[in-house]
């Protein structure tokens, strides 16, 4: 398998923490947004991640966190139908109410552009919710379901890097001061080997990144 994307974009390393904690052998592809006839072949939004498979490539993180996740006996999504859906109902949430609205900041905390306004306005709220919202859903002991760390762990810790980036400089504010069991659990996550292996590989690569937000810089 081929797994594209670069190493400091949150959903590019959710799935590649989940690819390594399976312990499944893949090779890492760079590839930044692209509208490039040859990887609109491969992601047809010329988004990342991309997964390529021996039977084709498979677009959107959460679809090839569902697809890895089935790739061998250990698994990390639940098996039980109903704690399934909850885990991801966790990983819905967290895509819609805190990463989505954090990433509307991208073009002032990536590419120092000129704040937007509306997005200042709107987007602490909605994160406010969000973060609430998993408070009220997640046990956090010591994972987000209970003893086992899930597919919901994993998404929603890389979702934090970016939000808990723009909490502090857009807003000033941290995102989880007021939740403390959630508070505790990200730092847990943080101290997970494959975490930290991921988050060293981020760190190099984020060069990479703020030389691709410069094209954007107005």
């Amino acid at each position: 398998m081929k797994l594209y994307g670069f190493c400091a974009s949150n959903y590019y390393n959710a799935v590649k923490h989940l690819l390594l904690a399976k312990g499944l052998d893949f090779e890492e592809v760079k590839e930044f947004p692209s509208q490039d006839p040859g990887y609109l072949k491969i992601h047809p939004l010329g988004k990342v991640p991309a997964l390529a498979t021996e039977q084709g490539a498979i677009s959107e993180t959460d679809v090839i966190m569902d697809y890895v996740d089935g790739l061998n006996d250990k698994t990390f999504f639940p098996a039980d139908p109903f704690e399934r859906a909850k885990c991801k109902e966790i990983m819905k949430i967290a895509e819609l109410y805190i990463e989505l609205p954090a990433r509307r900041h991208n073009a002032e905390v990536l590419a120092g552009n000129k704040r937007c306004e509306i997005a200042f306005k709107e987007s602490r709220p909605l994160m406010e919710k969000g973060v609430a919202a998993l408070d009220t859903l997640c046990s956090a002991d010591p994972y987000l379901m209970g003893d086992k760390m899930t597919t919901a762990d994993i998404f929603l810790r890389y979702v934090l890097v970016l939000a808990g980036l723009v909490a502090v400089k857009v807003y000033d504010w941290k995102l989880l001061d007021e939740h403390p069991k959630l508070k505790a659990w990200n730092k847990m996550m943080a101290q997970d080997p494959i975490s930290q292996q991921v988050d060293a590989d981020s760190k190099e690569a984020m060069k990479d990144l703020m030389e691709y937000f410069a094209k954007f810089k107005k």
